[in-house]
């Protein structure tokens, strides 16, 4: 039997989930191995016995696996083991990444990847605000992520695709099902510049469970989740969770303190659990990002007027663009305190500026 087969299996044994089925194999070398592993097996493994997998129907798994790979190969499906080159990188350092993920489309994994998410009762308000913060995106090389669902997610994918950004829709069910079926139209545009990703098997019934699964999948994709509306509670604040778990950034917008569907926007921002942004810009900034190199011409008496350090540092900000101050502490070999009066001295020149998170960039 194949790998891929018993990949598939190893995610569908009861009771062990992503994080124990990698122990699982980290131990016993492969997907194979654990599936086939016997009581006595595991018994050496710390945190395991024979227990775990006593019993287990191998054949029903093995032939439940079988059923999908004829799937996903007559619906041209790419099925990614957490071990292959090409499982997204970023979701790969995530502690509780699916064993397993299936993908439809023309995906990109490699792009700066941007969770747009919110609530599913969007006023005029939020969808206003996605639209342009998307189309301001465009100029990036990044796939917007989000869950296709009503409101926030729905508005975020079709307003990429309105101004040709790649999309990724996140499924809490198998790609069998477009849900909800309202957008099977925007989820098949999604492919030709896009596409879906989701962990879980054709066939399976829907469970209120898997849309966390599937915000931490969102989460974990992605560099960076912003929250556009949320009320006090909601999916869209488990996903932002999720994300300051995984150590990525989190941007919300601000609203007035009576609205509901901005409490949880505000409580993020109150609880420091998210940037407080206003416009696409401020994320750029945050994350150092930049659309376009520039093009900055000095004159040759402005390099007069510069030490030899201060040169050094203008020169690496012209190469590399937008500059963590840590960055620019490294690549001069200077202490952050001796740099800091070097900073101080080019933007009194006004030769640079600095900009919001301790970054540097030439004027």
């Amino acid at each position: 039997m194949s790998n891929r087969l018993y990949q598939i299996a190893l995610s569908l044994l009861p009771n062990v989930g992503p994080i124990k089925a990698k122990t699982l194999v980290s131990y016993l070398g492969s997907a194979k191995a654990v599936v086939e592993a016997k009581p006595k097996d595991l018994s050496q493994i710390p945190g395991f016995s024979g227990v775990l997998l006593k019993n287990i129907n191998l054949s029903d798994i093995l032939k439940r696996a079988e059923k999908e790979l004829v799937f996903i190969e007559k619906n041209s499906i790419n099925c990614l083991y957490y071990q292959d080159e090409n499982y997204p990188n970023k979701l790969k350092q995530a502690i509780d990444s699916p064993i397993i993920i299936y993908t439809k489309g023309n995906i990109d994994f490699n792009k700066k990847n941007i969770a747009v998410v919110g609530t599913r009762k969007a006023t005029q308000y939020g969808k206003t605000l996605t639209q342009n913060l998307v189309k301001d995106f465009k100029e990036l090389n990044v796939n917007i992520v989000s869950g296709l669902a009503y409101g926030i997610d729905i508005e975020a994918h079709q307003s990429a695709l309105n101004h040709n950004i790649s999309t990724i829709g996140v499924f809490a069910r198998g790609l069998d099902v477009i849900y909800p079926s309202a957008h099977t139209g925007v989820a098949y545009q999604m492919l030709e510049n896009g596409g879906w990703v989701t962990e879980f098997l054709s066939n399976t019934q829907g469970d209120p469970a898997f849309f966390v699964k599937r915000n931490r999948i969102v989460a974990g994709l992605c560099d960076a989740t912003i929250i556009v509306e949320s009320a006090h509670k909601g999916g869209s604040l488990i996903t932002a969770g999720l994300a300051n778990d995984y150590n990525r950034d989190v941007f919300a917008f601000p609203a007035n303190v009576d609205r509901e569907m901005s409490k949880g926007c505000n409580l993020l921002i109150q609880k420091n659990r998210a940037h407080l942004i206003t416009k696409t810009q401020d994320i750029i900034d945050i994350l150092g990002w930049e659309s376009k190199p520039k093009e900055t011409i000095f004159q040759t008496d402005l390099f007069l007027d510069l030490t030899d350090e201060e040169q050094k540092i203008v020169a690496i900000l012209k190469d590399k663009g937008v500059l963590h101050i840590d960055a620019i502490t490294n690549l001069v070999n200077m202490s952050i305190s001796v740099l800091s009066v070097h900073l101080f001295n080019l933007e009194i020149k006004n030769v640079i500026r600095s900009i919001s998170g301790k970054r540097y960039e030439l004027v």
